[in-house]
């Protein structure tokens, strides 16, 4: 991933050039194989992860509250996971499994936390542009909700 596809993405829309740059130091990139499951259901996360190519399914897995596995959606470059974890400090909500090879970039919770305290602006953008992009899955899934309402 070069600096400048990092700049694009929609959870650091806005950020000056040079903040982008310190952030994208601060992470990691990956790259998996496809079937790799990357965050399960119900594990401790301490990772942001943004989606740098490939695609992942998005999934509540088989259990014994669950007869079968539930996809939910598929997630492709540009979209975040773990975020709800980043927000709420709870284990992870659904499990993340790579539906072919797939490369993300990552960063450490405390990494991105210690940064937005010391970048008190940065954190505002930050935290708008992760609102927006949870509200924007919450508008979908009431949309495929509507799905199943009956209309007279």
């Amino acid at each position: 991933m070069t600096h400048a596809e990092f700049v694009k993405n929609q959870i650091f829309h806005r950020l000056p050039d040079s903040l982008c740059r310190q952030l994208f130091d601060s992470g990691e990139t990956e790259t998996v194989p496809g079937g790799t499951t990357i965050v399960q259901e119900g594990e401790d996360l301490d990772r942001l992860f943004i989606l740098l190519s490939g695609r992942v399914e998005v999934l509540l897995p088989e259990s014994q509250k669950r007869v079968s596995a539930v996809h939910l959606t598929d997630l492709c470059p540009g979209d975040c996971f773990g975020e709800y974890a980043f927000i709420d400090d709870r284990p992870a909500s659904a499990t993340i499994r790579a539906a072919e090879d797939a490369e993300f970039y990552s960063i450490s919770h405390a990494r991105l936390r210690d940064f937005l305290d010391s970048h008190h602006a940065v954190a505002s953008i930050i935290y708008q542009n992760l609102l927006g992009i949870l509200v924007k899955r919450l508008r979908a899934a009431n949309a495929e909700l509507d799905l199943f309402t009956l209309s007279f």
